[in-house]
């Protein structure tokens, strides 16, 4: 076992690094709650058809999310073997894989926007979703270009551009949504379109803006902007070997909250009610033990680079401490303040209690939510992606959506069978990753050994952290 003050300063170092990516996950949904409250502003049918054309949005974005997914660890893996030179060469081909996998996204939402008239979607709703669509399509590239920079910061463990950037961007925003959405300050009045001009707007600044600081003195030693590379596959390739089962993995994680709501839908107007403001509840939970995997990516990554076995086993060991300690914090507040959060959503009664009901029994699943999503991310760091995506497609698919879905509709239990299904697939899911963590461990410490055995000295935990 390690001792306390070994744990308490890994703790500290953790905490430091992950608590400017939670400030930035958390200061994001800020962003569509800002554009929310501006269509809400507009009218019911925006309001409606702004909440359509995000979800669209945000689907395609998993594809930009995913594909870059690989590169932190990567990165974290060239800087814990001491490769500073290649960490520029890598980022500058996860830059060209941005611009790719932007482009692409980019060219799904205008097919999407172009055959929304064959969709059941509402006759009024589709010029909204259209506007939408066609000014904030154009974010993809530069949101792949941010993810790309965002994930340098991470593996050098200088995470706090990230949050100042991610702040700019919401105070601009704010600013532009207003002025384009609304057409204040003397702007015109451009609706859905003004709303998407401003999303467009904000990812392209920030982009800009993570670019800059990236060439500030704190990276010199990386190297990241020495040269123009063309595009090689023997870098790319590998990323891509970790990323689209990351893809995958998120498109089954969005895909089943998805379902789950369209479900919550069919069961009626008070059910999905009551389901939109419990999830969007959790889903700011779910910030912080997401912006601590990806610490934990990146620690681990470096550990496992350097062939640390001992700083690897320690940063697992504090990851699920502090998943635990997440767990704990954001299923009190649920349980405390469950009435007020659901009065912020709503000032209908009967609403408020049912959606209350709801969020009490989502602080059953905070500590299996949050720590699925932290076993994943020091998986990552492990560069294992394969097995994880298909645990995932079993937990969420088969176990979650299958039994909530008997639950809802075959057993009586209507919108809590739903969330009874969210509760066991979660758990299923957390406790195989929890396998597959122990199992990989146990043979990177098994390789280890064997080189040491064979002559080679294996680094300890003493070494750089």
């Amino acid at each position: 076992m390690f001792q306390r003050h070994t744990v308490f300063m890994e703790i500290k170092r953790c905490l430091f690094m992950a608590m400017p990516l939670i400030g930035a996950q958390l200061l994001q949904m800020g962003n569509g709650l800002v554009d929310a409250i501006v269509a809400g502003r507009l009218g019911r049918a925006e309001l409606a058809a702004g909440g359509i054309g995000a979800t669209i949005w945000f689907m395609v974005s998993l594809l930009c999310v995913g594909l870059m997914a690989g590169l932190s660890p990567k990165l974290s893996e060239l800087i814990g073997n001491g490769r500073r030179n290649a960490v520029g060469e890598l980022y500058r081909q996860g830059l060209w894989l941005g611009i790719l996998a932007g482009s692409i996204g980019c060219i799904v939402i205008l097919l999407i926007r172009a055959n929304l008239a064959s969709t059941s979607l509402e006759p009024e709703l589709i010029p909204h979703i259209r506007d939408y669509l066609i000014a904030a399509c154009w974010t993809m590239p530069a949101l792949a270009i941010v993810l790309a920079s965002r994930n340098v910061c991470e593996a050098t463990n200088l995470t706090r551009p990230v949050l100042f950037v991610q702040l700019a961007g919401l105070l601009v925003n704010i600013v532009v949504d207003l002025a384009l959405g609304l057409g204040l300050f003397g702007f015109p009045k451009l609706g859905l379109f003004g709303i998407g001009l401003a999303t467009s707007a904000v990812t392209v600044c920030m982009a800009v803006a993570l670019l800059w600081l990236l060439t500030k003195p704190s990276f010199s030693r990386y190297n990241l902007f020495a040269s123009i590379d063309k595009p090689a596959w023997k870098h790319i390739g590998p990323m891509l070997s970790l990323s689209i089962p990351i893809f995958f993995a998120l498109a089954f994680e969005a895909g089943l909250f998805a379902a789950t709501s369209v479900q919550a839908g069919i069961l009626g107007t008070l059910p999905a009610g009551a389901h939109f403001i419990a999830i969007g509840a959790t889903a700011f939970c779910y910030m912080l033990p997401l912006g601590l995997s990806f610490a934990l990516t990146a620690r681990i990554g470096r550990a496992y680079g350097r062939s640390q076995i001992q700083a690897l086993e320690l940063r697992v060991y504090v990851g699920v401490i502090l998943t635990i300690g997440m767990a704990v914090f954001t299923a009190l507040v649920l349980l405390v303040f469950r009435h007020q959060i659901a009065a912020i959503y709503t000032n209908d009664m009967e609403l408020r209690e049912f959606a209350a009901t709801l969020l009490l029994v989502a602080v059953l699943f905070q500590l299996s939510d949050g720590m699925q999503a932290t076993l994943l991310g020091m998986l990552r760091g492990l560069q294992d992606t394969k097995i994880p995506m298909l645990i995932n497609l079993f937990s969420y698919w088969m176990v979650a959506f299958g039994i909530g879905y008997w639950l809802a509709n075959h057993a009586g239990w209507g919108v809590y069978g739903l969330w009874t299904g969210l509760i066991i697939g979660l758990t299923v899911s957390a406790s195989l990753l929890a396998l597959r963590l122990r199992y990989k461990v146990s043979r990177v410490r098994a390789t280890l050994l064997s080189g040491e055995n064979n002559g080679e000295p294996t680094a300890s935990i003493t070494g750089q952290i």
